[in-house]
């Protein structure tokens, strides 16, 4: 049964998703207080645009996922600011300008049927070891930075009104709180197929709030239940043949609807 392990592609998904794992279950902690669930499906549609002219330009796609993740997160932030529109249409419209730029660029590419199918489709084989020392790298950055200004992102998120009476800078706790999550999606995308990366990202955390009734409880919860997704889903599509992208998504709404049961059934 375990003989697939002894392979390097599959050490490289199990491994980079173990860390994604890691790193998703505390930034989406953060995403479900802010009640910003949308704000996934915005950044991932934006970005379909990196791997556009990424390709299009055949360059390395690591500085053009800093490049529109940094655009994304100042487009989101200063649209926002002059509350022309609501938050929700603001991301709206910017995930549909990064979808309709990236169909467009890609009329220009010929001959890129592996590269784009790999980032919309996700191919197991298109993980390699540099893949997993950024990922690592950027792991470590995060909890760094979290566990030391975990208290006011917390403040910011509960009142940000009085986040500012106590002297906290909120703007720069704000775009930075959105770079960090743009650039983890753009180099998760890489890993993962690009349409359905969100869903991986916002059921587990959600899933952990319903059986969990503290924040810390429900970073272990979400935690816990994105690497089991992992393991059983690389084992199972492997073993069962089945979709890779759809099978994960499966097994988090199954852990979604036990959670659901567990919950009614105590109550």
């Amino acid at each position: 049964m375990f003989e697939i392990l002894q392979y390097n592609f599959f050490q490289n998904a199990l491994l980079s998703w173990i860390i994604i794992s890691l790193i998703a279950s505390i930034l989406w902690v953060f995403i479900v207080m802010r009640k910003e669930a949308n704000i996934t499906h915005s950044i991932a549609n934006f970005l379909f645009l990196w791997v556009a002219v990424s390709l299009l330009m055949n360059k390395d796609y690591y500085l053009f996922a800093f490049i529109f993740a940094i655009i994304w997160s100042f487009l989101i932030y200063f649209i926002e600011k002059t509350k022309y529109i609501t938050s929700e249409s603001t991301k709206e419209i910017i995930s549909q300008a990064g979808i309709a730029g990236g169909i467009f660029t890609l009329w220009f590419i010929w001959n890129l049927t592996l590269d784009i199918n790999n980032f919309l489709f996700w191919n197991i084989l298109f993980i390699n070891k540099s893949d997993l020392i950024i990922l690592s790298i950027f792991a470590i950055i995060i909890y760094i930075l979290f566990f030391i200004f975990k208290d006011k992102f917390l403040s910011i998120i509960i009142n940000e009104d009085i986040a500012k009476s106590i002297w906290i800078n909120t703007s720069i706790y704000n775009i930075s709180f959105l770079i960090i999550l743009s650039l983890f999606i753009a180099i998760s995308i890489k890993m993962f197929w690009i349409m359905l990366i969100w869903a991986f990202l916002i059921i587990p955390v959600n899933t952990a709030k319903i059986v969990s009734n503290s924040l810390k409880k429900v970073f272990i919860c979400s935690l816990i239940f994105s690497i089991l997704s992992v393991i059983i889903w690389l084992f199972s599509s492997y073993f069962l043949w089945t979709s890779s992208s759809a099978t994960i998504v499966l097994i988090l709404i199954i852990f979604f609807i036990m959670a659901l049961i567990n919950k009614r059934v105590r109550n």
